[in-house]
């Protein structure tokens, strides 16, 4: 079984993804990142970005991971309370931690690409 089915399949991580999104769009560090964005398109990109890395039959179809965040001041801080926010909307629908980790593995592996390299703020 792959984690994307262990997840519940599509109604499962769109339902992780949807809360995800809604928890960083709301949240006090990062949430200022998202006004004035369109979070149902951010939502899609996300759904189809964690449904192929999670063996699920989605392909991302959105723009590469630099150039999208490239306008955007994202630092390894803001970048650390993502993977924080993350862990907790998993952990909360019930995912097996070895799935978590996965997950978080794959993120971290992207952290370069969203933070151009940018160290948290002194």
């Amino acid at each position: 079984m792959s984690d994307y089915e262990a997840l519940g399949g599509e109604p499962g991580l769109r339902a992780i993804v949807n809360d995800f999104i809604d928890r960083e769009a709301g949240d006090f560090i990062v949430g200022f990142f998202f006004e004035g964005h369109d979070l149902a398109r951010i939502k899609e990109m996300e759904f189809q970005l964690a449904s192929a890395h999670l063996g699920g039959p989605h392909r991302y179809t959105g723009r590469g991971m630099g150039s999208t965040h490239a306008p955007h001041p994202i630092n390894a801080g803001h970048f650390r309370r993502r993977l924080a926010i993350l862990r907790t909307v998993l952990r909360e629908h019930g995912a097996d931690e070895a799935i978590i980790e996965r997950w978080l593995d794959h993120d971290r592996r992207l952290e370069s690409l969203v933070t151009n390299g940018q160290e948290c703020a002194q």
